[in-house]
């Protein structure tokens, strides 16, 4: 477990840091913008998280409005792209983002664009989008950037 959570820890800190935004090749942040998204609407409630980060620590916060909150313990739907936490080609825990994976080292997008997942079935990792549906909750894991998680997901 602890493994995973390096895992966690070093995915999100390469995908939310400020510094590794700013270290990004002009233009690289567009690109990955005409790449396929999740369109979902409910990543547009999640982006509304604000997310502060103290550069000092190495700690990021969340600040959720009432309209994420109100999504605590609902089964939602949401479309986006796996990125597994570990070499494994399947499993039942990983991250869920809005982007288009481009690479291990590359940001996916921002803290609010990332959901954790644990699915009932283990599911074979591909770079497809997807449909994930779960139980919805929040997690205020700093160390981990990790704010928004799905519990008993399917995916379709």
């Amino acid at each position: 477990m602890r493994g995973k959570r390096a895992a966690i820890a070093m995915a999100l800190a390469l995908a939310s840091g400020a510094e590794a935004l700013a270290q990004q090749a002009p233009g690289e942040r567009q690109a990955q913008a005409r790449l396929p998204q999740g369109r979902s609407p409910l990543w547009g409630v999640l982006r509304t998280t604000r997310i502060n980060v103290d550069e000092a620590r190495g700690i990021f916060t969340a600040s959720h409005p009432a309209a994420v909150k109100a999504l605590v313990g609902k089964r939602v739907t949401l479309a986006g792209f796996v990125m597994p936490l570990d070499s494994a080609t399947r499993g039942t825990h990983f991250l869920l983002s809005k982007y288009t994976p481009v690479c291990a080292f590359c940001p996916p997008g921002e803290p609010n664009e990332v959901v954790e997942v644990h699915t009932v079935r283990p599911l074979v990792f591909n770079a497809k989008l997807v449909n994930v549906t779960g139980t919805f909750g929040l997690e205020n894991n700093g160390e981990n950037g990790l704010f928004f998680q799905m519990a008993s997901a399917t995916v379709q």
